[in-house]
């Protein structure tokens, strides 16, 4: 290969690599609903046989975003410096609205994932950027005060409302085993009801056959996840796992 080869080589891998690059930027900053679904091998090995791409997407997101808290935080008492955090803020909120732009329509019912996680995530960026800056500022106790104040009020309204709009006393499971009067029922993640993914022993009800979708009572508990104490409607049966939402009542 003579020069003039080698740098028309150069220059097309070159332009090759520069078309990638904008490709990227444009996806990240304008991204579209995947046809597929993620993979994150690495965190799939850790999920309990049988759980669905859904409980994949939910751990995840809590994993990025505790993940961002840690960092931050680490960020906040090392450093103390503004840019950094709000770099890693910034690059966290963009990454947190590429994904659930990306990945959210796996979810079984992803508006309360989308709305839970982006504003989360906005009060907790606030709170470290807003107190980086207060501490560089020195400014008067008071004001001080007054903001962590502020983020409590900010993080209690936000329960409310959310607990108003999304929250609920039950969920949706799948019946897998019915053996004398228990029933084994698979739980999907559900944030609405605040119930973590499993499989739940529950009182036998009539019809209640492995395959169906059934209705379940949740019962809250301080400070911990709900549980499901009971079944109180059957569905028909459904073809996968992969999704609870409920069809035509049988009863």
């Amino acid at each position: 290969m003579n020069l003039e080869d080698f740098l028309y080589f150069i220059g097309e891998k070159i332009e090759h690599l520069a078309w990638m690059i904008i490709r990227g930027i444009i996806s990240f900053f304008n991204p579209k609903p995947s046809e597929k679904p993620p993979s994150h091998r690495f965190i799939s090995k850790f999920l309990k046989k049988g759980f669905t791409v859904h409980e994949l997407v939910s751990l995840y997101l809590q994993i990025v975003f505790l993940l961002y808290l840690f960092s931050a935080f680490s960020l906040v008492v090392l450093t103390r410096e503004v840019v950094l955090v709000g770099i890693l803020s910034l690059g966290y909120l963009l990454y947190l609205r590429y994904y659930l732009k990306r990945y959210s329509g796996f979810l079984i019912e992803p508006e309360p994932y989308r709305v839970f996680y982006t504003y989360v995530s906005l009060i907790s960026s606030f709170s470290f950027v807003g107190y980086v800056v207060l501490k560089k500022a020195k400014i008067s106790p008071y004001l001080y005060y007054s903001f962590l104040g502020l983020i409590a009020i900010l993080v209690i309204v936000f329960w409310v409302y959310f607990k108003r709009k999304f929250g609920r006393d039950y969920t949706y499971g799948v019946v897998e085993e019915v053996k004398n009067d228990l029933v084994r029922v698979f739980v999907h993640d559900d944030i609405s009801a605040n119930v973590k993914p499993d499989v739940y022993w529950l009182p036998a009800v009539p019809d209640a056959e492995p395959g169906r979708v059934v209705k379940v009572l949740v019962e809250n508990r301080a400070f911990r996840g709900a549980r499901p104490v009971r079944i109180l409607e059957i569905y028909l049966s459904q073809s996968s796992q992969s999704s609870t939402e409920p069809k035509n009542a049988t009863e």
